[in-house]
């Protein structure tokens, strides 16, 4: 009897392998051999899945952008004011600094070379912001005069400029938890008229 296998639990496993070689050799020292190897299975049988490193590289990429995308929704959907739904975005993300610079070379990587993947996730995420930032606007709870676009990419580019330096240099920002305070003070100084 032939063995039933979960294709989309396979690609998973592939992604998370690759995810751990990629951090540790980076993507451009990594074939799907090294993946293979990693998981314990055959090449051949990754590349049922997966049939060059381009298709897994994509893959990868769709899933690392995803994963922010559904960080950044959930904090900016849920429950409170607009200054607190944002402040919660800056926290959650900066805490995430850590789990995220075991995937720096990957991040720096894919940043460099799947470039046009990253606009729409970045134009969906400025346009989610400003819909947070107009809402406080009315309110009155965040500075009218600001453009809201330009505001939320404001926001978007200080959290990205401090992943970005963090995960060049892991050792930049001793306390994660400071940073964060530190980080949601700016976006309140920038947002609160």
């Amino acid at each position: 009897m032939p063995k039933i296998v979960d294709g989309e639990a396979q690609r998973r496993d592939i992604r998370d392998a690759a995810r751990h070689v990629f951090a540790k050799r980076g993507v451009t020292g990594t074939g799907l051999a090294h993946v293979a190897h990693h998981l314990g299975m055959g090449r051949s049988s990754l590349y049922h899945y997966y049939p060059d490193k381009a298709s897994l590289v994509a893959a990868l990429s769709t899933e690392l952008l995803e994963e922010e995308a559904l960080l950044f929704r959930a904090a900016t959907r849920g429950e409170g004011t607009a200054l607190v739904r944002i402040e919660r975005l800056a926290a959650g993300v900066s805490e995430l600094f850590a789990q995220w610079a075991g995937l720096g070379r990957v991040f720096l990587q894919l940043w460099a070379s799947e470039a046009q993947r990253f606009r729409p996730l970045f134009r969906r995420l400025r346009a989610d912001l400003a819909e947070v930032i107009v809402e406080g606007q009315r309110t009155g709870e965040l500075d009218g005069t600001l453009d809201p676009v330009m505001a939320a990419a404001i926001v978007i580019g200080a959290i990205d400029g401090l992943l970005l330096q963090h995960l060049v240099d892991p050792r930049a920002f001793g306390d994660l938890e400071a940073l964060s305070s530190a980080l949601v003070a700016a976006v309140r100084k920038v947002l609160v008229p």
